[in-house]
């Protein structure tokens, strides 16, 4: 039985990058424990992208600026450069991490800006930087500017100054580095199996993203079912080609690798960022029967997580998490006993409930179709008829097509909201919504705004808008009629 002290030992590493030498620590560490709590431990290496600062040094008007006042933001490139606020850097006030984005590009896309200076509350905060167009998993540009979160106080003192800003950075890149995944197995009496996921990278001491998540995986107790519990790699950070889609890289690589030997997974529960006063349970379409009495819940995919990696497979997930958390990705994310606790005793019975009430219960496909309906405002006549009867078959009760649903799905991002939101058929919804702003689409790319210069620019954006939609209706046609075959 692991007592309390083993778990401390999770806990002292401090900061853990994808593929530094703290994430081999840790490897080692989680391994060590679940085969002590587990049939069976698997460790697979993969590659990934780790970025270290090397040394930093701030100047503003000849003084240094002492490092508990701002911090180096991931992926920012080495760099050195003096000028003045006004002429060579931006600097912006954001609300929330996830404006990042989209404030750096606004940086790295004028010809004048050298780096970008962003704050908040008084935190240090940590996000990963990239380029444009967002939410693309393969490869994108690497970023061309540093950039630095920095205290309120720290901002208040460069708005004002008038002097020279200098800047020193050295960072390093190793796209060879080695990330680890472990997984430990508690056999059962079933053929089917439920992942019980977390990752274990975080910035800062991450306690609550995501150190308290191993701990409940590691009193996950046997249950009916085969149960994999799954710590990831490369979440935070740790895609090898500076991908916008710059989290849940290890998550998506585990899958993409056993893509053809999912079909006994039959449910995803994962665990980030863990709270005890605003955690919340997101199910995805059909399985929010198994968990509203347990948590509070909402129907809803949520694409920052590794659980969107198995729904993006077809496998149905519960992301137990609190994204209203005031410390995250913050220095501020250090060991609080009360989440300890829970994350230790609480939750793990809660996710036995969880797995208890998945096996004795049937999918809500109403919820599905009820899902469904809700996405199909924007899509053409002719593939409105292949969704009718798609929501059909449903009824037959067919894992497979409530599967293929599931691949159906994906995520769009515009500048006015900043967070991305999952769309059923998301280029269509992504052309029938570029009036508002350029909307980014996973995997697809990004669709400007829709201009009018008064002299016919709008009819020949129309067709643009047109040729997409057409070639994106006859795809999602044919992987609806893929899924609907076996029923003509």
């Amino acid at each position: 039985m692991i007592n309390e002290n083993d778990f401390y030992t999770l806990i002292k590493e401090g900061e853990v990058v994808a593929g530094s030498k703290e994430e081999r620590n840790i490897y080692l560490k989680l391994s060590s424990l679940l085969k002590e709590r587990t049939d069976q431990v698997r460790v697979e290496q993969i590659r990934v992208m780790n970025w270290e600062l090397k040394h930093s040094k701030f100047y503003v008007n000849g003084e240094a600026i002492p490092e508990d006042k701002y911090v180096v933001l991931p992926y920012s490139p080495s760099s050195y450069e003096k000028g003045t606020l006004e002429k060579d850097f931006m600097i912006s006030k954001i609300n929330s991490l996830l404006e990042l984005p989209f404030v750096y590009e606004k940086c790295y896309s004028s010809e004048t800006c050298k780096a970008l200076f962003v704050y908040m509350d008084d935190s240090l905060r940590k996000f990963v930087l990239k380029s444009g167009p967002f939410l693309q998993r393969k490869y994108s540009k690497p970023p061309t500017v540093p950039a630095l979160y920095i205290t309120p106080e720290l901002a208040s003192k460069v708005e004002k100054n008038k002097g020279d800003i200098e800047l020193q950075i050295e960072t390093s890149f190793n796209p060879y580095s080695v990330g680890f995944i472990i997984e430990g197995i508690l056999n059962g009496k079933r053929e089917s199996s439920i992942y019980i996921t977390a990752h274990h990278d975080h910035w800062f001491n991450g306690f609550r993203d995501n150190v308290a998540s191993l701990l409940t995986l590691l009193n996950i107790e046997r249950s009916e079912s085969e149960l994999h519990l799954v710590s990831f790699t490369a979440e935070e950070s740790g895609s090898p080609s500076f991908s916008s889609w710059s989290w849940s890289y290890g998550s998506l690589n585990f899958l993409e690798k056993r893509q053809n030997k999912l079909d006994n997974i039959t449910l995803n529960i994962n665990l980030d960022n863990l709270e005890t006063s605003n955690i919340e349970a997101l199910a995805t379409p059909g399985i929010s029967n198994i968990v509203y009495r347990l948590l509070n819940t909402k129907i809803e995919i949520d694409p920052y997580n590794d659980g969107y990696s198995f729904i993006k497979y077809g496998i149905p997930s519960i992301m137990i998490e609190s994204r209203s958390s005031p410390v995250y990705h913050s220095n501020k994310d250090d060991l609080d006993k009360k989440i300890f606790s829970y994350a230790i005793k609480e939750l793990p019975i809660l996710i036995q409930k969880i797995i208890k009430n998945y096996i004795d219960s049937n999918k809500n496909y109403k919820e599905v179709t009820d899902f469904i309906k809700n996405e199909s405002s924007y899509l053409t006549t002719n593939l409105k008829s292949y969704v009718t009867n798609l929501t059909e078959e449903l009824f037959r009760k067919d894992e497979m097509i409530y599967r293929n649903i599931l691949r159906l799905c994906g995520a769009t991002i515009t500048p006015i909201d900043s967070i991305a939101n999952v769309k059923l058929f998301p280029v269509l919804y992504g052309v029938s919504n570029a009036n508002k702003s350029y909307i980014d689409i996973e995997n697809f790319g990004r669709i400007d705004r829709l201009i009018d210069n008064g002299y016919g620019l709008l009819r020949e954006y129309l067709i643009y808008l047109d040729a997409i939609k057409e070639e994106y209706s006859e795809i999602y046609i044919n992987e609806i009629y893929n899924a609907l075959k076996k029923f003509f």
